[in-house]
């Protein structure tokens, strides 16, 4: 596991809290034999949760955006280096302009790593999660 991914870690999410505690709401209205107001509680709840997962596998769909930039940096640092092994390579000025190309690209990978290991942190979050509001035992 990369750096970038072993400093992604985000707190558990706040919408499995929420879901869990609205659900006991809904219990308890129900045992207070106010089944209609528990089951439209419910209803609500399963079409917000299914959203809430949208959202949630739609974003980490967005964030898959790692291998495209991985690709062209792939790209830019090995024209970077062919470049300083030759004859640019030996003109002062170019030299550290090249250098400050692969420094650079050197960050921009890294920061694409965290975007991947976001993805993959969402991508677990929303799996964990499909098991959804519609589970009502007590």
């Amino acid at each position: 596991m990369s750096r970038a991914a072993e400093d992604m870690t985000l707190p558990g999410a706040p919408h499995a809290a929420l879901r869990v505690a609205v659900l006991d709401v809904a219990r308890r209205l129900e045992a207070a034999g106010q089944s209609e107001i528990s089951d439209e509680l419910c209803a609500a709840l399963e079409s917000w949760w299914e959203e809430q997962l949208g959202w949630t596998g739609g974003l980490a769909r967005q964030l898959g955006v790692y291998h495209d930039i991985n690709n062209a940096l792939v790209g830019v640092r090995g024209n970077a280096q062919l470049l300083l092994m030759g004859p640019a390579g030996e003109v002062p000025g170019a030299r550290d302009r090249l250098e400050v190309v692969l420094r650079e690209s050197e960050r921009i990978r890294e920061a694409a790593q965290r975007l991947n290991a976001l993805k993959s942190v969402l991508a677990a979050l929303a799996r964990d999660s499909e098991t959804g509001p519609a589970s009502r035992a007590a």
